[in-house]
């Protein structure tokens, strides 16, 4: 009697932990917060049904303590819910997002084009805009920026 217990919460246990188990050794990448500078505003691609995309130029700190690293961020989100506001754009410390890895979209820096400076309403025209962004040091053409997208609630 004692021992059908026994395996009966066994049993419970298992079910409970596995799925958590599994989930911590998934290859998938998990969102992190990281602090986010933008430097540049790349695309804006606008509808009126479906999702919305916003490409940028950023610096995001993953942890602290981690020098900044130079990302392709790309925003989607619904044509009901806002885009960043501007104060997050042009924030000269940046803000905390929500971002996660996507690798599917990494490009060479020489394969992204600058229209505007973030937060610049001029992003939004379909004219073709140069904006040359103020780096410290600006990449090699060929080095790949790493693709990251924003977790949204």
């Amino acid at each position: 009697m004692i021992c059908n217990g026994g395996i009966r919460i066994a049993v419970v246990i298992a079910f409970v932990l596995l799925p958590g188990i599994a989930a911590a050794r998934s290859p998938h990448p998990r969102p992190l917060k990281a602090q986010t500078r933008f430097l540049a505003t790349s695309a804006f691609i606008r509808g009126t049904w479906g999702t919305n995309q916003d490409i940028y130029l950023a610096e995001i700190i993953p942890h602290a303590g981690d020098k900044p690293l130079l990302v392709r961020l790309i925003d989607e989100y619904l044509t009901f819910q806002l885009p960043l506001s501007v104060d997050s754009l042009t924030s000269t410390t940046g803000t905390t997002l929500r971002i996660m890895r996507d690798v599917r979209c990494d490009i060479p820096y020489s394969q992204m084009q600058f229209r505007t400076a973030p937060g610049d309403p001029m992003a939004i025209l379909h004219e073709r805009l140069s904006y040359q962004p103020h780096m410290d040091k600006t990449p090699q053409s060929d080095t790949v920026l790493p693709c990251y997208r924003t977790v949204r609630p």
